[in-house]
């Protein structure tokens, strides 16, 4: 699919912060990247790019990732941090937590777009709570038929209704449209035996998320979505 041009980070006039900054603004430069969404201030950069080598390398890697550069105009300093992602609105939280506008990284017409309300509306709550759970596992799979990205998530309230989640997206190549459906699990083992199920390719209908508990505080700070400590479910 048509792609716009490779990432211009902007940095011919700056140096890292630190050499860890160095080290990953060097990585990201000899990735196969391609520009998705993009916005950028005098101070901030920030980027969602599709990898294109993911899907020759360990399967189920996650396919998108968001990077933000910031520039310290006084210093002349750059940092860098960036994370792969599953799914393009994980991807938008991840950087609206950094401070990007909400609506400055829209899918552009190089993306494949929701087929449905649904999959709006969900997609919303994902740029928007992005910051309310922990990220367990994700896998694209993009040999099936139908190629499908499922991620399973934690709540980080303990008061949240049900604790887990897991959310299944499906691409139609005639439509060249995405469908995003989420579903409730109260114990991990009840997500990871669905999960089992889908992997083999007999996964039963999602089961509706319960109304979530009054929330608690909300956690203090941004939390980028990040493995936790539990085991991850195995994919094919």
């Amino acid at each position: 699919m048509p792609y716009p041009d490779l990432p211009e980070f902007d940095l011919d006039e700056f140096e890292p912060a630190d050499a860890s900054h160095e080290k990953h603004y060097h990585r990201l430069l000899i990735q196969d990247f391609k520009v998705l969404g993009e916005h950028h201030t005098p101070t901030d950069t920030y980027f969602i790019v599709h990898d294109e080598g993911a899907t020759w390398g360990v399967p189920g890697t996650a396919q998108l990732r968001a990077v933000h550069v910031s520039r310290d105009l006084d210093a002349g300093t750059y940092e860098v941090d960036s994370s792969p992602l599953p799914l393009y609105p994980m991807a938008e939280s991840y950087l609206i937590a950094r401070g990007c506008p909400a609506d400055a990284l829209a899918a552009s017409g190089d993306v494949h777009m929701p087929a449905d309300d649904i999959t709006r509306a969900l997609e919303a709550r994902v740029r928007g709570d992005g910051d309310h759970f922990a990220l367990l596992a994700g896998y694209t799979d993009d040999l099936r038929d139908t190629p499908q990205t499922v991620v399973m998530l934690r709540s980080l309230d303990p008061k949240a209704v049900p604790e887990f989640r897991i959310l299944l997206e499906r691409f139609d190549q005639d439509t060249y449209t995405h469908t995003l459906r989420e579903g409730g699990f109260a114990t991990y083992e009840a997500a990871t035996a669905w999960w089992g199920a889908w992997a083999d390719g007999e996964a039963p209908a999602l089961p509706s998320p319960a109304l979530a508990a009054s929330p608690g505080p909300a956690p203090a700070g941004p939390v980028s979505p990040a493995l936790a400590t539990a085991r991850r479910p195995q994919g094919r």
